[in-house]
C-alpha cells in the first residue's frame, strides 16, 4: 500500500555509542497518533521508565513532524520537540515553525529519537537519509547563530540547522533548541535536554518528502488560504506589518495587561511600546515557505546582535517588555535577539526574572544576593548582566538558571509566593483573572500555561470581541459571546471545545496560527487538507478525536510522572489579588468556583475525580495499552 505524508519510518540514535536504527511502526500507529507529540508520548512512555531524571541519559529526545505536516504549504510549516520536561517533570513538547521541519520530512524519517547522552560534543548529519556523527566540539560554547555559521561553511548553506546556544550547554532548565539562527522550540526546556546529551546540532541535508496524495488539492487549498488572508481581520493582523508581536499597546486599552510580575496591569511605559515605535526596527519577515500569512517579523536593533537571530514571537513582547518593566521598544527587541543566539526561552525567563526582581523590592532578595545587580523592573543594564549570567550559570545566574519554583524553593522566606508558575513552567504574559478559559487551560493542561492553549476569551467577548469569531467557532457549539472575565461551569463546554481543537491542530502539526476557529482555515478546511496530503477518507469528528486522544495521553504520562489534581491550579496571587488598575479593575478569581469549573472539566473528559483518564476513556481512543500494569 502507498504511504503518503508520512515514511513510516522512525529514526533511534544511541549518542554514547553512535550508532542508529529504524523503526517501522504500524500503519494504524499513524492513525491513531497522527504522529508529532502523540507519537512521541507513545515512544516515552514504552520507552523509559518512570521517575527519571529528565535530564540524565535514560530521557528520550524527540524530533518530530505530525502526518500532516513539513510541507510548503498553509499552516503545515511545523515540528515538534518532545521529552520529559526538566522543569515540570512531565510531558514536555515545544512547537517550532520555520524551514527544519520541512527539511525533517525529507530526511526519510518521520521523527529523530536521541538516546543516551554522547561522551563528547556531537553532531549529527543526516543527509540524503544516511546518518552520521560528527565532533561538535569547535561548535560547543558559540552562540546559536555562530554555530550555525561554522556549521554552514562546513556543511554547506543549503543545509538547515537546528542546535543549542550556551544556556543549553548548562542546562538551563528553560533553554530553548533554535534552527535558522532565529525559530526557537521554546517552553518546557527541550534545549536542557539536549545539552544534557551534549548534543550540539543536527544538520540535514538533501532527501525527498514523502509524496502527497493530492498535491492539486493541497495547492488548491493553499491558494484560497492566501486569498482570504485580506478578509479575515486577525488573520490580516498577523500578516501586515507590523505583525502580531506589537500588540501590547493595543491590548492595553481593553484587557488588563501582565506588568511587573502580575502585580499591576498598567504600565506607565505603554505609549512608547506603541506601533510607530516598531516602524523604525523594522528588517522584514522569518518566512515559514509555502504560508502565506508571514507572522514573524524581524525586528534589530543596529549594532545588537545578528539581525538574522531577529524575528519576534509575540509571547516575547509581554514577557521581556512590561513583565519586567522593560522601558522602550528597541531594549526589548534586543533582548529577543540575544535570548535567540544565547538559546534560552523568553517566556520562562522573563518570569524568573520578574519573580527575582519583586524578591528585591520586597527586601527578600538584595543586591548582595545577586553578584551586586540591582535587579529590579525597568533596570535594563541588570537585566541584561543577569542574562548573560543566567546563560553560563554563573553566581546568582546559577540560582536563577533552575527556573522561578526552583529558585523560590532554594530562597524560601515567603519566596514561593512570587513564583509565577504552574507545575513548575513559568506563567504566560497573558491575564488570567480577566480571561477565564485561559484560567482553566493554565491550570489544567499537561504541558502547563501556554497562550494558545485555546483561542482566548477576549476573542469572544461581548464588547470587543473580534466580529468575526462566532462564524466558526458555532460548529464546535459556541452559540453565544460570554464576557471574558467571566468563570463558570457553564464556560467550561466553550473551553472544551476550544481547546481540543487546538490540541488537535498540535497533534497533527497545524500551526494554529492558520486554523479555525479565528484563522481561515476550516474545520472542514484542516480535513480536506489532511486528507490531500495522506489519501485519508478522513472527517471533522476525526480532527477533533485527535486533540482528545492527545490530552488523555499527555494526562496518563503526567500521571505516571506523579502529577495529580494538586497541581491542576494557579499562583495564589490570582485567587487573592484583584487586578489593581484598568479595565478589569478588581477582578480576580474565585478559589471554589474554579475547583467546581476544574471538576466540571474532568467530567467532561471522561476522567475521574482525580483527574485520570477513566478505563473507558482510554478504550474509546485506542489507548487501552497504557493500562498494562496498572
Amino acid at each position: 500500500m502507498s504511504r503518503y505524508g508520512y515514511h513510516g519510518r522512525l529514526l533511534h540514535v544511541d549518542l554514547g555509542r553512535e550508532t542508529s536504527w529504524v523503526e517501522e511502526p504500524a500503519d494504524l500507529q499513524y492513525r491513531i497518533t497522527g504522529g508529532a507529540g502523540v507519537l512521541a508520548a507513545r515512544l516515552l512512555l514504552e520507552g523509559t521508565p518512570p521517575g527519571i531524571d529528565p535530564l540524565g541519559p535514560e530521557n528520550l529526545l524527540i524530533f518530530a513532524n505530525g502526518v500532516v505536516s513539513g510541507y510548503p504549504l498553509a499552516g503545515l510549516v511545523r515540528h515538534v520537540v518532545c521529552a520529559k520536561s526538566p522543569l515540570t517533570g512531565g510531558i514536555g513538547e515545544a512547537r517550532v515553525e520555520g524551514p527544519w521541519g520541512i527539511a525533517l520530512k525529507r530526511t526519510g524519517y518521520d521523527a529523530l529519537v536521541f538516546h543516551g547522552a554522547a561522551a563528547r560534543a556531537t553532531g549529527l548529519l543526516i543527509e540524503d537519509g544516511a546518518v552520521s556523527f560528527f565532533d561538535a566540539a569547535a561548535e560547543w560554547g558559540l552562540t546559536t547563530g555562530e554555530a550555525t555559521d561554522a556549521l554552514e561553511s562546513r556543511f554547506g548553506t543549503d543545509a538547515e540547522i537546528a542546535v543549542i546556544g550556551p544556556a543549553g550547554e548548562n542546562r538551563v532548565r528553560f533553554a530553548s533548541i533554535v534552527s535558522g539562527r532565529t525559530h526557537q522550540a521554546q517552553r518546557l526546556g527541550m534545549g536542557a535536554v539536549m545539552g544534557a546529551k551534549r548534543l550540539k546540532a543536527i544538520v540535514l541535508k538533501g532527501g525527498t518528502a514523502p509524496p502527497l496524495a493530492d498535491e492539486a488539492a493541497c495547492r488548491r487549498i493553499s491558494a484560497a488560504f492566501a486569498a482570504a488572508i485580506p478578509d479575515n481581520i486577525l488573520a490580516n493582523w498577523q500578516k501586515e506589518r507590523p505583525g502580531f508581536a506589537v500588540w501590547v499597546h493595543d491590548h492595553g486599552l481593553d484587557a488588563a495587561l501582565d506588568v511587573d510580575n502580575f502585580r499591576t496591569a498598567t504600565f506607565e511605559r505603554v505609549d512608547a511600546y506603541a506601533k510607530p515605535h516598531w516602524e523604525l526596527h523594522y528588517r522584514g519577515i522569518a518566512p515559514c515557505p509555502g504560508c502565506a500569512n508571514d507572522c514573524m517579523k524581524v525586528y534589530h536593533v543596529a549594532g545588537q546582535g545578528d539581525v538574522r537571530a531577529s524575528a519576534m514571537h509575540q509571547e516575547v513582547t509581554g514577557a521581556m517588555g512590561p513583565n519586567i518593566g522593560t522601558p522602550d521598544v528597541a531594549t526589548l527587541i534586543a533582548h529577543n535577539t540575544r535570548l535567540n543566539e544565547l538559546g534560552m526561552d523568553p517566556v520562562s525567563l522573563g518570569f524568573t526574572l520578574s519573580f527575582a526582581m519583586e524578591l528585591v523590592e520586597r527586601g527578600i532578595l538584595s543586591a548582595g544576593d545577586l553578584d551586586g545587580l540591582d535587579l529590579r523592573f525597568g533596570n535594563v543594564d541588570a537585566t541584561r548582566a543577569m542574562i548573560e549570567r543566567i546563560a553560563l550559570r554563573e553566581g546568582a545566574g546559577d540560582l536563577l538558571a533552575e527556573g522561578a519554583k526552583r529558585a523560590a524553593e532554594r530562597i524560601g522566606g515567603g519566596a514561593e509566593r512570587y513564583a509565577m508558575h504552574v507545575k513548575g513552567l513559568e506563567m504566560v504574559p497573558f491575564e488570567p483573572r480577566s480571561q477565564g478559559n485561559l484560567a482553566t487551560g493554565f491550570a489544567v493542561a499537561s504541558i502547563g500555561p501556554r497562550y494558545d492553549i485555546c483561542e482566548h476569551d477576549w476573542d469572544y467577548d461581548v464588547d470587543v470581541g473580534w466580529p468575526h469569531a462566532m462564524d466558526l467557532s458555532r460548529t464546535l457549539g459556541i452559540y453565544e459571546r460570554i464576557p471574558m472575565e467571566h468563570l463558570g461551569v457553564d464556560k467550561v463546554r466553550n473551553y472544551k471545545a476550544l481547546n481540543t481543537l487546538w490540541s488537535a491542530a498540535d497533534a497533527l502539526s497545524f500551526c494554529v496560527f492558520a486554523v479555525a476557529p479565528t484563522r481561515v482555515l476550516s474545520m472542514g478546511q484542516m480535513a480536506a487538507l489532511l486528507a490531500a496530503v495522506t489519501g485519508w477518507e478522513t472527517s471533522d469528528h476525526e480532527i477533533m478525536r485527535f486533540g482528545e486522544r492527545r490530552n488523555h495521553l499527555y494526562r496518563v504520562y503526567n500521571n505516571r510522572e506523579g502529577l495529580g489534581p494538586e497541581d491542576d491550579t494557579l499562583p495564589d496571587r490570582f485567587f487573592d489579588e484583584a487586578i489593581s488598575e484598568g479595565p478589569k479593575k478588581g477582578q480576580k478569581l474565585d478559589r471554589a468556583t474554579f475547583r467546581r469549573v476544574l471538576e466540571t472539566y474532568y467530567q467532561m473528559m471522561g476522567w475521574d475525580a482525580a483527574g485520570r483518564p477513566l478505563p473507558a476513556t482510554l478504550y474509546d481512543h485506542h489507548l487501552e495499552w497504557t493500562l498494562e500494569g496498572t
